[in-house]
């Protein structure tokens, strides 16, 4: 190499040391620091968080911790206070929570436009905290959130058990230890709505669908492992079930991994219970699953142009209709996925300029705790529309009866609010399902079902429409 060359390298060389020693003194974060020892604390403001970034979007990240790809650059795991649902500007609502964020080669959170940070984990998904709140690894070993107040909003419940650090590993799972590294508490074993490659969704465990988009608190949207399958519900009295990954016979214990290429069920047999192919992850880059507030389990991943959905884990029958939040409650949806109301004289929507956010029937059947005489209820008709719960999860299932023993089953019991009917060649001899409460509807498609559908929605009656 010339000498000439040789002394312009080392030059360019001491001049990079100087500049990373000056970045230090200056107090900049190293390129990743995804540990830290107890007791330790950290506060929701710039000043505090010398690592911070606001996006494109308005979006904050504030990391208290990362743990930098290992390609040095790309998606990275970051714990500390995100905040992406917001209705206002300045962003006010902040989750202390583990995010996917962008990084480049300095470990500095990047590409404001594309990289939103994508929430994975939250410890307070139902209640958000504002500026000057703190996070504290205390020196008894709990994880705690405080609102700027002093007021707790949450705690991992650690105090007392040896916890001496915590680390965001490189699987996005935020990890407390003991002294000879032995895990105390993980957000893998807390899932809120998202799994990330490597998580698990235990025996008894939920994930938990947003309320919408702009509201991270928990809706009534779950998936969940039982001993039967893989299941996913809207809560009700009882559970009204709108996907089932079924396994033949009951497996206690059983439990889904999401893994590289794979959704799979496992119980303490070796052979996987079910199985649910997923694209594979490409090199350096990052996926996760999440249940959202539509009813999807949606599959994301990070792309040049930024996040984007690539695999919808949940197929629902006969089609996207069947989802129960599709039209919202008592709506009706199309094929075409449009959403109507039942009728226009019993029924009118909650919005009239956005369809799917449901209907209300304009004279409500009267609750169990002040049920009416008979007479004052009835019910309205509507053939050919069907609805997505699964018939096992139905208030009360009737088999080989006909249309007005159904009806009847439906107005003699308080806690029925409709009921759905459905036959083949013979109206006389059919299956009857009654329901506790009204999500969306469905049109019927008995070309492709294979049986015919009337749904009856039971309404307060009115002198002018006398009950039946």
């Amino acid at each position: 190499m010339p000498r000439r060359a040789a002394r312009l390298l080392l030059t360019v060389a001491a001049l990079l040391l100087l500049l990373a020693g000056a970045l230090q003194s200056a107090g900049a974060q190293p390129f990743d620091y995804p540990t830290a020892r107890a007791p330790a604390s950290w506060s929701n403001t710039d000043a505090s968080l010398a690592h911070h970034v606001t996006f494109m979007d308005a979006s904050v990240a504030r990391a208290a911790l990362l743990r930098l790809n290992p390609a040095g650059f790309g998606p990275s795991y970051a714990f500390g206070f995100f905040c992406t649902n917001h209705q206002t500007t300045p962003c006010a609502d902040f989750l202390l929570a583990v995010a996917v964020v962008y990084c480049n080669s300095g470990g500095l959170m990047t590409s404001v436009v594309a990289g939103i940070p994508q929430v994975v984990w939250s410890a307070n998904r139902g209640r958000p905290v504002g500026e000057g709140a703190t996070a504290e690894l205390t020196p008894s070993g709990d994880l705690v959130l405080k609102a700027a107040d002093g007021t707790v909003v949450w705690s991992a419940g650690t105090a007392g058990r040896s916890v001496a650090g915590i680390a965001i590993n490189g699987d996005g799972n935020l990890v407390m230890v003991d002294a000879t590294n032995r895990t105390v508490w993980q957000s893998f074993d807390h899932p809120t709505d998202t799994l990330l490659v490597g998580q698990s969704l235990r025996h008894g465990a939920r994930l938990v669908a947003n309320t919408s988009a702009a509201d991270w608190s928990e809706s009534r949207l779950y998936l969940a492992v039982a001993d039967d399958g893989l299941n996913a519900y809207v809560d009700a009295k009882p559970p009204q079930r709108y996907f089932h990954l079924g396994f033949g016979e009951s497996s206690a214990g059983a439990h889904a991994t999401y893994a590289n290429g794979s959704l799979t069920v496992m119980s303490t047999a070796a052979a996987p219970l079910a199985v649910v192919q997923l694209p594979a992850v490409p090199a350096g880059t990052v996926q996760y699953m999440r249940l959202e507030y539509d009813g999807h389990l949606r599959l994301y991943e990070w792309r040049p142009a930024g996040w984007a959905p690539v695999f919808d884990v949940i197929r629902v029958f006969p089609d996207d209709c069947a989802f129960p939040t599709a039209c919202g409650a008592y709506g009706v949806c199309t094929d075409a996925s449009q959403c109507s109301c039942p009728d226009a004289t019993n029924f009118r929507p909650v919005d009239f300029r956005r369809p799917n956010r449901g209907c209300v029937p304009a004279a409500p059947p009267a609750s169990c705790a002040a049920a009416p005489p008979r007479r004052a209820q009835r019910l309205v008709s509507l053939p050919g529309v069907a609805y997505f719960n699964d018939h096992d999860t139905s208030l009360r299932k009737m088999e080989r009866v006909s249309e007005a023993a159904c009806k009847k089953a439906c107005l003699d019991d308080c806690r029925c609010v409709a009921a759905q009917f459905i036959y083949g060649a013979d109206a006389g001899d059919g299956f009857c399902y009654l329901q506790s409460e009204v999500f969306s509807m469905e049109t019927s498609r008995p070309e492709v079902v294979h049986y015919n559908s009337t749904m009856h929605l039971k309404v307060q009656a009115t002198r002018r429409s006398p009950s039946f």
